[in-house]
Parts: structure tokens; C-alpha cells; sequence
């Protein structure tokens, strides 16, 4: 097994908007028993093709709806670990603006991938967080990733950069959705969020589209 535990890229600003993102995320998951547990949340606010006609607000409240501790710890954690450089780099705005439209576009890739015709909602950050990764591969692809990895219960701890780290995740991403390895994770949407991140990121080339303000100065 292979957990990334830090990345070596300083950030010179702080990370509000990833906080505040995992703090939102975070108070759904703890609060979805007394809103009438994640089934009736799920029907109601996760993601479908006719959901989306009838209630379109669906394309941003299953961004921020979780199935599991895990499912929920695994995004946060990926969250963090890449979303503080892109927010320093880009400013907190755009940073804002990328979450939710990679969200939005892993959403519709799915339902072309499943021709509109899956009736199962989609919940999840993880289309968001793949846009986060895929903009830190264009903009960080040297950066060095510190990773455990665990034989057994013997730890092997080791850098691995950016480029094949976050590249052969996005691999494994494309070969579940090919072969449908995991019926019951939305790989499709991974990878819509992941290659909309990489075009954002490449088109921005360093510059937040916004006048750096409270939202996105350096300190």
C-alpha cells in the first residue's frame, strides 16, 4: 500500500479556502443521520442526469456529499495535500471557481459515459479533487511527493515525483473505467475532473484571473 503523506512545495499564503472546503465537507458527512441519513440525502442531492433537469443545483451539492468516513477522508486528505499550492498559486477565487467546476465536469462526464441513462446518484468530491490534481501535475509536475509505503507492517518511506505519482493514478483512473473494475466508484468522473484541472491549470500559466485581493494576496 502507498499513502502519500506530504509534497515538498512551500506555500507563502494560507490555505483558507482548502480548510474552509474540507470544514464543509466535513460538517455534511457528521451532520447526514440527523438530515435523514445518506440514502434519502443521496436521492435528493446526488447527482443524476434527470436529477439534473429537474434540480439543477444537484451538479454542486453532490460535490460536497460523502458515502463514507473513508470515501470522505481519502478526498480531504488528497484535498489538502495538493489544494494548498494550486490556491498559493492561482489565488483563492479561481482556486474556488476550479473546485466547482471540476466537480461540475466530472459530474457530466459520467453521464455521457453512461449515456444519461444511470439512475444510481453520484456523490463525492472526488471529480473536484481530480481537477485539483490534474491542475498540480501541469503546474508542479517535478515536485516531489513523500510516500509511505507499507510491506506488511514494515514501512518503506519514499519520494516519488508529481509526474508519475498523480500520472499513474490518473492510469489506474482510465483502465477501472475501461473494464468497469468498480461498479460502484464513478471513475469517469475522475477523469473529467482530472483533465478539465490540467486545461484549467495550463491556460492560467501562473496568473490568477482576478485582481489579487482579499481573496487571493500573498502574504
Amino acid at each position: 500500500m502507498l499513502f502519500p503523506y506530504r509534497d515538498e512545495t512551500p506555500s507563502a499564503s494560507f490555505p483558507f479556502i482548502t480548510l474552509v472546503l474540507i470544514a464543509i465537507n466535513a460538517t455534511l458527512f457528521i451532520l447526514l443521520p440527523k438530515m435523514g441519513g445518506l440514502e434519502a440525502i443521496a436521492d435528493k442531492f446526488g447527482f443524476t442526469a434527470r436529477l439534473m433537469i429537474d434540480k439543477p443545483y444537484v451538479l454542486l451539492s453532490s460535490i460536497l456529499l460523502h458515502a463514507s468516513l473513508w470515501h470522505l477522508v481519502s478526498n480531504m486528505w488528497f484535498l489538502w495535500l495538493f489544494g494548498d499550492n494550486i490556491e498559493d498559486r492561482f489565488g483563492r477565487m479561481p482556486y474556488l471557481v476550479l473546485f466547482i467546476l471540476a466537480g461540475v465536469a466530472g459530474n457530466f462526464t459520467h453521464a455521457i459515459f453512461s449515456l444519461f441513462q444511470s439512475n444510481v446518484p453520484v456523490i463525492g468530491a472526488s471529480g473536484a479533487v481530480a481537477g485539483i490534481m490534474g491542475a498540480y501535475l501541469i503546474r508542479f509536475p517535478n515536485a516531489k511527493i513523500r510516500c509511505v509505503f507499507l510491506i506488511i507492517f514494515y514501512p518503506i518511506f519514499i519520494k516519488i515525483r508529481a509526474i508519475w505519482f498523480i500520472g499513474f493514478w490518473m492510469v489506474l483512473e482510465f483502465f477501472s473505467a475501461i473494464l468497469g473494475t468498480s461498479s460502484h466508484v464513478a471513475h469517469w468522473a475522475h477523469i473529467g475532473g482530472f483533465i478539465f484541472g490540467a486545461v484549467w491549470a495550463f491556460g492560467r500559466r501562473d496568473k490568477a484571473p482576478f485582481p489579487r485581493g482579499a481573496w487571493g494576496r500573498r502574504h
